[in-house]
């Protein structure tokens, strides 16, 4: 319900809807004033589902909010919704923020990501990227710009049912990353950097580091 919160301060959005399998996830939105969409099937992946749920909504574009980014900022939603609608050759769309805990590099819950020079990602991995000597120090670590992955999409409307009807990818099964989906068939995805905190639930270790950081910020 935190993240459906944040996502309703956004600009840019015209409406929020959880996307879930669960009826009991439903009913709780339902009951906190949210809305709520019980998608049916077998899907792979977050954006596959929101692919279901957005089928017959007019609109132009669909941001997957990822239900575990409790940090999430209504900030970086209206920059990855911008990015699309400032592009218009643009059709995917995500956010990166640098790493500066180097305890995180090497973590394959954080995930990596490397960019182009025109803001386009390169390429996606659980593992360290780009490649630099293991043995640093924090000193060395900052002159070092490794960005991490944010757990939100833009799609245009139409790709994201493109994007839905495309078979799973050797890479995307590999790193278990679905963004690779649409860079190994060839399409491009714009990112968005941020200077914003997030912390992705992963873990019962994570759950507890977030409870303890929004805490921190009452």
């Amino acid at each position: 319900m935190r993240v459906f919160r944040q996502a309703q301060k956004s600009t840019t959005l015209d409406d929020v809807i959880v996307a879930t399998d669960d009826q009991r996830i439903a009913d709780t939105d339902i009951n906190h004033g949210g809305k709520a969409v019980i998608t049916n099937g077998k899907f792979t992946c977050g954006s596959d589902r929101a692919a279901s749920a957005a089928k017959g909504i007019k609109t132009d574009l669909v941001i997957n909010i990822q239900g575990d980014e409790p940090m999430l900022s209504p900030e970086v939603i209206d920059k990855v919704a911008n990015c699309l609608i400032d592009n218009p050759k643009a059709v995917m769309s995500t956010a990166c923020s640098r790493i500066t805990d180097i305890s995180e590099i090497d973590n394959p819950d954080v995930v990596k990501v490397v960019l182009a020079g025109d803001g386009r990602a390169l390429y996606f991995s659980r593992s360290r990227i780009p490649w630099f000597d293991s043995v640093i120090d924090q000193v060395n670590a900052d002159s070092i710009k490794v960005y991490r992955h944010i757990g939100v999409y833009g799609f245009t409307s139409e790709f994201l049912q493109v994007f839905a009807s495309l078979e799973q990818t050797p890479l995307e099964k590999t790193e278990k990353l679905e963004q690779l989906r649409a860079l190994e068939n060839g399409y491009g995805i714009y990112i968005i950097k941020t200077s914003h905190i997030f912390l992705g639930i992963d873990s019962q270790e994570d759950l507890f580091r977030a409870e303890k950081m929004l805490e921190n910020q009452r």
